[in-house]
This record gives structure tokens, sequence and C-alpha cells, in this order.
């Protein structure tokens, strides 16, 4: 069990990150959000790997093929091997579709062997999507786990015995401070229509609530997978960054001080840096310890206290029960999914 420390932070913040490189050339690498930030770090360094397939995804086609010319000025690879594929978290169709193109690409024969769930947005104002979910949490949690699940079979299909697949979502250590909101959770109706309340919490708060809620997603996930694990799911803090996950508040010039100074008081880290971690679970060593874990600086680090208690427990089995009715609601591939490659406890 784990609580956020002013110290560690600083300890992890100062502390010089392996980048690792890996026996890639056979796999196919997924890396969602790859246009900017650590999303593209972690692209830059997967390419450089040379893996047989990148698929690196942008919110639309401009995004996409800007990100891999970067990508190929970046690297010098030729390109031939990076397919870019437009995915927006906001829209439940859009992942839906993305998954449909996914899935007819020649190069999705043999599965996905890596999926760098990179969801992040962190925003000011309440703000409901098409599909009539505030947008933090649809983007950071919904789709991600709409994505993850209808991925499953492609992840699984790559696995080996010796080389399970691997998901990786990037949660934060936000997610610390993410419970502080859910004390009256027992009491809640429905946990997911309680976190999409406009009461429920501002943008931090919020932004905190979804990325607990995914660590809390990838442990239900991993606990249902089977022994072995085909695939090896984790989740991710790449540590404090200057990245563009403050760009939807950032337009004010006293607000783009404020996270300049923020970043200088609390050290932070360069995007390329916070990547570092992003690749260590893609590709680094002793996955199996990874499972089901939270990492933060390429360790594996103790989730938040609240996890283990009573409420806690109660809390994320009612989270993934209610994802999955969600969820099967917005695909009806998603309960076949689930039926087929998860247990049934």
């Amino acid at each position: 069990m784990g609580k956020f420390s002013i110290v560690q932070h600083f300890r992890e913040q100062w502390k010089s990150l392996p980048i690792h490189s890996g026996d890639v050339g056979s796999k196919a690498v997924m890396v969602v959000g790859s246009n900017v930030g650590i999303g593209l770090e972690a692209s830059v360094h997967l390419t450089r790997m040379k893996p047989k397939f990148l698929f690196p995804t942008c919110r639309d086609e401009e995004k996409c093929e800007r990100t891999r010319e970067v990508l190929m000025e970046r690297t010098g690879d030729d390109g031939d091997g990076i397919i870019p594929l437009p995915l927006d978290l906001s829209s439940f169709d859009s992942v839906r579709a993305f998954a449909a193109t996914f899935a007819a690409q020649p190069s999705s024969d043999d599965g996905l062997n890596v999926l760098v769930a990179n969801a992040g947005m962190f925003i000011r104002e309440y703000t409901t999507t098409s599909d009539n979910w505030e947008i933090t949490l649809q983007v950071n949690y919904l789709s991600m786990a709409l994505l993850s699940i209808l991925m499953l079979p492609h992840l699984v299909k790559a696995s080996t015995p010796e080389s399970p697949s691997r998901l990786v979502v990037v949660s934060s250590l936000g997610h610390y401070f993410g419970a502080g909101r859910l004390k009256k959770a027992a009491q809640w109706e429905s946990v997911l229509e309680g976190v999409n309340d406009k009461n429920l919490c501002y943008s931090g708060d919020r932004y905190n609530v979804t990325k607990l809620l995914e660590v809390m997603f990838v442990r239900e996930l991993a606990a249902r997978l089977p022994t072995p694990t085909p695939v090896v799911a984790c989740t991710v803090h790449p540590g404090f960054c200057l990245s563009n996950l403050f760009r939807d508040i950032s337009g004010k010039w006293y607000t783009r001080l404020l996270i300049s100074l923020a970043g200088v008081l609390f050290s932070a880290r360069t995007a390329e840096e916070g990547s570092r971690t992003l690749v260590h679970a893609a590709v680094g060593p002793d996955e199996l310890a990874m499972h089901g874990r939270y990492l933060s600086s390429c360790q594996v680090a103790e989730e938040a206290d609240y996890l283990f208690t009573p409420e806690g427990q109660a809390f994320s089995g009612r989270l993934w029960t209610e994802t999955i009715d969600t969820l099967s609601k917005v695909d009806g591939r998603v309960p076949e999914i689930v039926k087929q490659y998860l247990r049934v406890d």
C-alpha cells in the first residue's frame, strides 16, 4: 500500500531513468496519442528499435500523417512499417471504427504485441461528449477501457508462453489523490454516474479520479486473465512532465506562467524522460512482475492505500461490472470478448 510522499516525488524526479532497447523486430506495437508529448517520445524510442509494425494513433488523418513524417525525420526510418491510424477517444464511434479498421489491416494478421494506451486529458470546464459523458471521464477511462477490451483478442493472438503481449495504461501519481472524492461512493446508485456528475469535482480532482479508475481497471482485468497470463497488463506513472497535458487550460499568460513555475518547483521531467517508463513497461525485462501493477520511474511501485480497503475493493468491483455493462451497450463485441478471454469468478 502506498501514499504520496513529496520526498519520494523529488527522489524519483531526480532519478536517471534507463533507455531500453529490446528485440522487437518481429513485434507489432501500438501507441495511442503519438503526435505530442510522452506519446510522441515513446513512439520515437520504439521506432528506433525497428518493430515489424508501429501503429501510432492520432485524432485525425492530418495529425497521423504528420506524426509519421516526424518519426521518420527523427529516427531515419524509411517508414515502411509505420502505419498511423486515426483514433479520437472522445468518441465511442471512433473507438469502434478504429478497432474495425485495425482488424481489417493485413498487418494485423499476427495480432498485436504491445498496446500503450496513452490516454490523458486535463480540462478546466465541465464538458460533455456526444456520448453524454464528461469528456475527461470518457477520454481517460471509458474509451481507454473500450479500446483495451476490443484489442484484447489481437493481444492474445500475438502472445506466446515465452513472450506474453503487453497492455500499458498511462496513469499518474494523481491516482493517490483520487480517493478523496469517493468518500460517499457507497451511497451512489451508480459509480460511473457518480463520477460523471457535474457536482463531483473540478478539473484537477476529476483528472485524479479518472487516473484512479485506470489503476482499478487494470487490476480487475489482470485478476480475470488466465494463468499463465497471455497479456501482461500494467499502469505507469511517467513522472511530472512538462508535456502537452495542460494544453486545454494554458491559454492565458498567467496560466502558462503558473505551469512553468510548477515545472521548476517540482523538478519537471521532459516528455522524453517521462516516456522512458512507458517504453520500459512495453519492452523491458521481468514483465510478469509488472502484471496488474503500477510502475513509476521504471520500477513497480505501491498503489494508493484506498485500493486495499474494503471500501476501495467494493468500489473497484462495482466499477468493473458497470464498465463492462456500459461498454457492452456501446459495442456488442465486448460481452463476447469478456466471455471468451477472461475468467468469470
